[in-house]
């Protein structure tokens, strides 16, 4: 079977589309520069000030459609456009050029945007350096006003088409909602993006990071966009696209039919209860998780709450809200959120004004909110707040923990913050549970001496992995040596979870391992009671809980933990996995 063409890149929305391509070009194009005479000039000024008006409304009307079709989590960022389009610190710097050299707004915006650019490509984050798709949407809005052109309207795309694009800005992202978008491919992008988030929770299937495809689709009339692989095949021959229209059509019907038993309990063959969670990022995420069937919330990312209001910070009030809605969501259920994760790879610029030269061993997780107290002080009497309110079970859970002194310093804090509140008038929970994230080697060596200080474990087996092998799954050079199922890794969780029985504590693994069907039997057998994955999985992991014994997941795991490799560990679980599935006759796409 042939085609004329494979692209790679990341696939960040599960899926697959096929349709004609609509490409648009969004990066900016340079523009002529004009010179004034003095006369001129302030009337220039005054053209761009009217100008940046323009995009404030223009964005403000973004920010209310993206309130009625993908949440008020999502209008937080056009909020923050109509800021940055209104900043007369950037507005101030174009004035000054435009008066300095004479001349037109247009050029002397494309001049300061080129220098802030140049800034923004300095950082050291990934996270910071992608925000630079934030400036170019905001100074693409600047410029159509100077110009007096109209945004790009993707509603009126036909039916199925798939936008291709250099970049795809988050104003032209939320115009996907719209429904006639079948998927999206860019150039530029990835995971951490707006756009990204904004196709995630559309549904949209999308691939990212795709070098060239602007030009590969010069006179594409087809073309396939697999958001699992990361595959983009332009014109495909017949037989193809047949076979990946079957491929969808099972998607979907696999996605009902999972969807279907998303109310049973996930228990085994012979009675094992196990607890299904939701691992959470935005709060728009809600819906789809309890439509999953989950049991709670095992994993908020507090961070998403930094991320969308930066550079502004979230206040205490504004946290208390988000807090409190998760727990309304999900009465009576436990509700676990992670205290700020940031730094490493996701810098907090306004809390840590230099990039480090090794900040995955840095200051991040725990240590950066230890290192500053206010920020620290006001997520904590937020969680104290929410917890009072009485909806659920609030579990707060702490990163990055490798020394017992971390915990008890977070104790300390915990209880004077306490104390605060209830000086203020505030009332108290009457039940708070606090538990750390294992993600680090000396924290599942020192497992005894911790659960002595926390209600519960979460074991982070992303992070886990990666400071256990000493490699980073982002280096493209080393990649492959990131291998989840590397013995190593497997005995520490195996170490974590006998410890955590033995104290008679709860624990729960939140990492991309929960949602992987060659885990589940291994860790079910671990005695793991607890996953936290993300919604979309919650149905596939519930119907392979329910295919498997305690008995039998118990000697995969055994023998699991003997062997020596990490290719051995998969190719046996693969072995055992394709078995289990082949007698229960479960179809699930591994």
């Amino acid at each position: 079977m042939s085609y004329s063409r494979m692209l790679v890149g990341l696939g960040v929305s599960p899926g697959i589309a096929i349709g004609p391509p609509l490409v648009v070009e969004n990066r900016p194009q340079p523009v002529l520069r004009l010179f004034l005479s003095p006369d001129r000039v302030e009337a220039e000024v005054q053209r761009l000030h009217e100008a940046a008006a323009r995009a404030a409304m223009a964005l403000s009307d973004l920010a209310a459609q993206a309130r009625t079709t993908v949440g008020h989590e999502y209008a937080s960022i056009f909020e923050a456009h109509r800021l940055m389009a209104e900043d007369p610190t950037l507005l101030s710097q174009v004035e000054e050029r435009i008066r300095r050299e004479s001349a037109n707004a247009e050029w002397a915006l494309q001049e300061v945007i080129q220098v802030m650019l140049g800034q923004f490509e300095g950082l050291g984050d990934v996270y910071l350096r992608e925000r630079r798709t934030d400036l170019l949407d905001v100074a693409a809005q600047l410029q159509r006003a100077l110009q007096g052109r109209a945004s790009p309207r993707l509603g009126e795309a036909p039916d199925g088409a798939i936008l291709v694009a250099d970049d795809i800005p988050p104003s032209q992202a939320i115009q996907l909602s719209s429904g006639s978008v079948g998927g999206f491919v860019s150039e530029a992008g990835g995971i951490t993006s707006h756009t990204t988030i904004i196709a995630k929770s559309l549904g949209i299937p999308a691939v990212v990071g795709v070098a060239q495809v602007v030009p590969a689709m010069e006179r594409a009339a087809m073309v396939i966009v697999d958001g699992f692989e990361g595959h983009v095949i332009v014109d495909p021959e017949p037989a193809l696209v047949q076979v990946y229209r079957l491929r969808a059509e099972e998607y979907q019907q696999r996605q009902r039919e999972l969807l279907a038993t998303a109310h049973l309990p996930a228990t085994t063959v012979d009675g094992r209860p196990v607890e299904l969670l939701a691992n959470i990022d935005l709060l728009h995420e809600i819906p789809a998780a309890k439509a999953g069937g989950a049991g709670g919330v095992g994993l908020f990312r507090s961070e998403f709450l930094f991320m969308q209001a930066s550079p502004v910070l979230p206040d205490e009030d504004q946290q208390v809200e988000a807090y409190s809605q998760l727990l309304e969501a999900f009465p009576g259920q436990p509700v676990t959120v992670r205290t700020y994760d940031l730094g490493g790879k996701k810098l907090a610029r306004e809390l840590l004004g230099n990039p480090e030269d090794n900040p995955v061993l840095g200051l991040r997780g725990v240590r950066l909110c230890l290192r500053k107290p206010e920020f620290f002080r006001t997520q904590l009497r937020a969680l104290l707040r929410a917890a009072s309110r009485g909806q659920g079970l609030l579990r707060i859970m702490v990163p990055l923990i490798g020394h017992v002194e971390e915990v008890k310093t977070v104790r300390v804090l915990l209880a004077r913050y306490g104390e605060e509140l209830r000086a203020e008038g505030h009332p108290l929970p009457d039940r708070l549970q606090v538990g750390v994230m294992i993600e680090v080697p000396s924290a599942a060596l020192i497992a005894k001496h911790l659960a002595k200080e926390v209600d519960f474990f979460a074991i982070g087996t992303n992070d886990l992995t990666q400071y256990t092998l000493a490699v980073d799954r982002a280096n493209e050079y080393v990649s492959e040596l990131y291998r989840p199922f590397h013995p190593a890794v497997l005995r520490l969780i195996h170490r974590v979870i006998a410890v955590a029985h033995d104290a008679q504590i709860t624990v729960s693994l939140c990492g991309e391992m929960a949602a992987d069907p060659l885990a589940v039997p291994v860790l079910v057998g671990m005695g793991l009671r607890e996953f936290s994955l993300h919604p979309a999985a919650l149905p596939v992991v519930r119907r392979l809980v329910r295919a498997l014994s305690f008995r039998e997941a118990r000697r995969i795991a055994n023998r699991a933990l003997e062997l020596a490799t990490a290719k051995e560990v998969e190719e046996y679980l693969l072995e055992q996995l394709s078995a289990l599935l082949a007698h229960v006759k479960v179809r699930i796409r591994l």
